[in-house]
């Protein structure tokens, strides 16, 4: 489809000046140029048809050299006209024109060139009207890429709150499925009978909560973008959240064959995070190390202070690592890498970005490290609370040790 740019004409730059004659005087058409100073060319005309061009700068010149006016003034315009200059009929479009501008006629954008119409005379166009088109272009491309992005914005933001808004509607019904599934798989009223029905409800649970999981991803990604999430940062054990993630996992890693550990520094008490955010980036960097890290890996979830009251968290993992330049990728909402070993594992896509805004929404720092075949650390880490400085917290962490509570 042609754009209405590439359908503009040569005439809507031409300015329609009243050319001269051919028999006018050079003395006549300086009068001309000394009336208009904006005046840059004119057209020479025979018959209303276009013979030359008379440039202002090259008619003055002229008459300006030693005996110049005595010998051109009464000489008619013909004498000093360009009589080759560019000559381009008005339907012509401008982006034809400024190729034939650069490609042959570069001295067009100096002296300006002449514009017709059926062989006719139409005006005159110069180096300020091509300008003057130019920024109007720019212009209208401004206004219209604005249009578009604002289109595009409010597009993505009315998705990002239905998303948010369907929390309640899709997870109510969801967990009901899951609830009941588990009754039934407990046989909490009472055995099943048909040993197959346990297979099915096995089924039932394991597939609800694999997408009541990825529910809840598209839903948190949405409510993160549409700034209805706000963290409530807080004083909290860090420890205390990890054991319960570790414990959600446990059975799914033992049934792979995988590994997982603790490790915990000793001088961690607490941490200054929203609970539930961390909640939410522990549970999605162990479900990622879960899923890939083959039977026979390890898995270990740290943490440990930072400096003045920061604290770090960290996943590492024995898995299938990720290439460097697969970074940005997985880091990107729903992005996933496509080869053969990934291909088989189920997800959205969003674990990782969910977790860096997470991070980054405490004002925190994200980081990944990892290797192809070896396997991924991910560390985050969350800075110190706003009001309690480094001797606040060393006073407090002195207040809370065993030695002072034996006192």
């Amino acid at each position: 489809m042609m754009t209405s740019e590439a359908l503009e004409t040569i005439g809507t730059v031409a300015v329609a000046l009243p050319p001269v004659h051919s028999s006018m005087r050079c003395e006549d058409v300086d009068l001309r140029f000394q009336s208009d100073p904006d005046l840059a060319a004119l057209a020479v005309v025979q018959d209303a048809r276009p013979v030359g061009l008379i440039n202002r700068y090259d008619l003055i010149t002229q008459l300006s050299r030693d005996y110049g006016r005595a010998l051109y003034a009464k000489k008619p315009v013909s004498a000093l006209m360009d009589r080759a200059p560019l000559i381009v009929d008005a339907s012509i479009s401008v982006d034809r024109l400024e190729s034939l501008i650069a490609d042959e006629h570069q001295s067009a954008l100096l002296r300006g060139f002449i514009v017709t119409r059926n062989s006719r005379y139409y005006g005159v166009g110069t180096a300020l009207s091509l300008l003057q088109l130019g920024m109007a272009r720019s212009e209208r491309r401004n206004r219209a890429l604005d249009r578009a992005r604002q289109q595009a914005e409010e597009a993505s933001l009315s998705k990002t709150r239905f998303l948010a808004n369907m929390s309640h509607e899709l997870r109510t019904p969801l967990n009901a499925i899951i609830g009941f599934a588990e009754v039934i798989q407990k046989q909490l009223l009472g055995p099943m009978g048909n040993a197959r029905y346990a297979e099915y409800v096995d089924d039932i649970l394991s597939s609800g909560q694999h997408l009541l999981s990825l529910i809840n991803n598209i839903l948190d990604m949405s409510k993160i973008e549409s700034g209805s999430w706000r963290i409530q940062p807080e004083m909290t054990d860090p420890v205390e959240i990890m054991e319960a993630s570790l414990r959600t996992f446990r059975e799914r890693a033992e049934g792979r064959g995988v590994f997982m550990t603790m490790t915990v520094d000793a001088r961690l008490f607490e941490g200054f995070v929203d609970r539930q955010a961390l909640r939410q980036i522990l549970l999605n960097l162990i479900s990622n190390a879960v899923k890939f890290t083959p039977a026979g890996g390890r898995i270990e979830v740290g943490a440990a202070p930072l400096q003045d009251g920061a604290f770090g968290i960290w996943v590492t993992d024995t898995g299938i690592g990720i290439a460097p330049e697969h970074i940005p990728v997985v880091l990107a909402p729903f992005g996933q890498v496509e080869n053969d070993l990934t291909r088989q594992y189920e997800g959205t896509g969003l674990g990782l970005p969910l977790v860096k805004s997470l991070v980054e929404m405490h004002g925190g720092r994200f980081a990944i490290q990892s290797t192809p075949g070896e396997g991924t650390t991910i560390r985050a880490e969350f800075p110190p609370p706003p009001i309690l400085g480094a001797m606040g917290l060393a006073a407090l962490a002195e207040a809370t040790s065993p030695a002072a509570a034996s006192d």
